[in-house]
């Protein structure tokens, strides 16, 4: 029989150790350690109850374009913005870190500070203590970004040659090594985290392709250049190099896309599900950029006629989630248009305008339900975080 001042002894103890057990395992209110002003503030982490979600990452979740334009999405349509309505809709109190930055390599997430903390991305996904993490990362690479920026460039001036040759310099020479060494090193830094934090899930985002599809592309080819009657020879020529390119940049996607999902699967199977891989290929197929196109010629017939023939095409998406970038392809196609039929051109002029590889609002929007409904990653996150509705299984 225990004593009523031995009982007393074991339950202060008990006590003591109750309490020492929950200051381990319990968050602080804040979701940061101290030193206010060394790291970000806690905001909107102000409360107790609510449960930090921290998005990382490159251009597409810091909303960035690489030209700045009218059209530019505000940062409450970013799609780590659209998850944590969707999240709070749900009734489950998310705060939202966004601490990605634009044009983000694989070694800047880990090494660069010059972010408006001071941090590295790294650093702030591990002291703000996340329950949730997005992370979108590797079209940004050394080489690989150059199929959305160089490759993109020669497409606009209808320099389907170059542009062809850039996109396979990517596919073929791309790091895809390091960025599959990179992605392991970073990942497994969540992963300790993780074994402190039963309760954290991690989705990692693969990439869309912006670029239209190369059958369709060449389906209205010939409509295109029938227009311009006087060049149709040479504008055919020219422009069936263009859906060979588009199969190769289709081909960078899919290759940066099973690159990462590789990365993640392995992390998955370690982590009993806790990582998941989010794939916005198949949604955003028949949303790529606008490819608007415009001819113009003038063409001088023998002895004194003069003709005007112009064509106008946009060879993207009826429906497009890719904001243009503000920067036109205005290069005159004298080096692939003349010579005319019959006759000779004497003037030429071409604009291509809409192309861009950034998601609009309604791409933002889109990814956003996609995380939230992955298919192989909603029972994690449901489970995880305590979530019973169905996933929908065409969310976009």
């Amino acid at each position: 029989m225990i004593s009523n001042g031995r009982r007393r002894v074991t339950t202060a103890a008990l006590a003591v150790v109750t309490t020492v057990a929950l200051s381990v395992i319990t968050p602080s209110a804040s979701p940061i350690a101290a030193d206010e002003g060394d790291l970000p503030s806690a905001e909107p982490c102000g409360k107790p109850i609510e449960i930090p979600y921290v998005a990382v990452g490159d251009g597409v979740p810091f909303g960035s374009k690489k030209v700045e334009s009218t059209n530019a999405i505000s940062e409450a349509e970013r799609f780590p913005e659209e998850l944590t309505k969707l999240l709070q809709e749900d009734h489950f109190p998310f705060c939202l870190h966004n601490v990605s930055q634009g044009e983000t390599t694989t070694d800047d997430y880990q090494d660069a500070t010059d972010t408006p903390s001071g941090f590295t991305q790294q650093s702030l996904a591990h002291d703000l203590r996340p329950r949730l993490v997005t992370l979108m990362l590797g079209r940004e690479q050394d080489i690989i970004r150059e199929h959305i920026s160089t490759c993109m460039g020669f497409i606009k001036n209808h320099q389907f040659i170059e542009a062809n040759a850039c996109a396979l310099a990517v596919l073929t020479g791309g790091p895809w090594k390091k960025l599959n060494d990179d992605l392991s090193d970073i990942l497994n830094q969540l992963k300790v985290q993780m074994d402190g934090n039963p309760r954290m899930v991690v989705a990692v985002l693969g990439y869309y392709n912006p670029y239209p599809r190369a059958l369709e592309v060449a389906a209205e080819i010939p409509g295109f250049c029938g227009k311009l009657q006087d060049t149709i020879p040479t504008c055919l020529v020219r422009w069936l190099m263009l859906p060979p390119v588009l199969v190769t940049m289709d081909q960078i996607t899919k290759k940066l896309n099973s690159t990462i999902e590789a990365v993640v699967e392995r992390f998955s199977l370690a982590s009993q599900g806790r990582y998941y891989f989010v794939n916005p290929y198949d949604a955003f197929e028949d949303h790529c950029m606008r490819l608007e196109t415009e001819i113009k010629t003038t063409v001088y017939h023998p002895t004194n006629t003069v003709h005007t023939h112009d064509s106008k095409n946009d060879f993207g998406c009826d429906e497009e989630w890719m904001e243009s970038d503000g920067d036109a392809g205005r290069l005159p196609p004298w080096h692939y248009l003349p010579p005319a039929v019959t006759g000779v051109l004497i003037n030429t002029t071409q604009s291509t305008e809409g192309m861009g590889a950034f998601p609009n609002a309604e791409g933002h929007e889109c990814l956003a339900k996609l995380v939230y409904n992955a298919d192989n990653g909603w029972e994690p996150l449901k489970q995880k975080l305590g979530i019973p509705e169905q996933a929908e299984e065409d969310p976009c």
